[in-house]
């Protein structure tokens, strides 16, 4: 038992500077994404749009995963930083492509709270996401 103490004790701090590195990098994406988003996406949710709120919801949860797929193979604290930046970029460019060109005119749909067509670009945004996360992953 205890070698098992003294490997906690020892990638413990590891644990915790790839923790903060990581969901600065994503909470900034999703800050990005957020502002860039035509409508007041948090101001819809907070009134009740539930488009909205599936809309942020699959956006959460679609950049989460390519950055777990980014700590699957980590080498080193700087690795996984430029991974976890470059697997989100290139997320939110391709969340951006599917808004334009598959979806054209989602925020106003967003905006009548139109449940049906939000859930279609919410489940393109997670298969897009699960393909980016196994792409990384290798």
């Amino acid at each position: 038992m205890q070698p098992a103490f003294e490997s906690l004790a020892a990638g413990f701090p590891q644990l915790i500077f790839y923790l903060i590195m990581v969901a600065a990098i994503y909470l900034l994406a999703i800050l990005v994404y957020v502002k860039l988003t035509p409508h007041k996406e948090l101001e819809l949710v907070q009134n009740g749009n539930v488009a909205a709120a599936i809309h942020l919801s699959s956006l959460v949860i679609s950049l989460a995963l390519p950055v777990a797929a980014c700590l699957i193979n980590k080498f080193s604290l700087f690795d996984v930083g430029i991974w976890t930046a470059f697997a989100l970029l290139l997320q939110l460019f391709l969340f951006r492509m599917t808004d334009y060109i598959i979806f054209r005119g989602m925020p106003e749909r967003i905006e009548r709270d139109e449940i049906g067509p939000t859930l279609v670009l919410a489940s393109f945004k997670f298969a897009g996401s699960l393909i980016l996360a196994f792409a990384i992953a290798g």
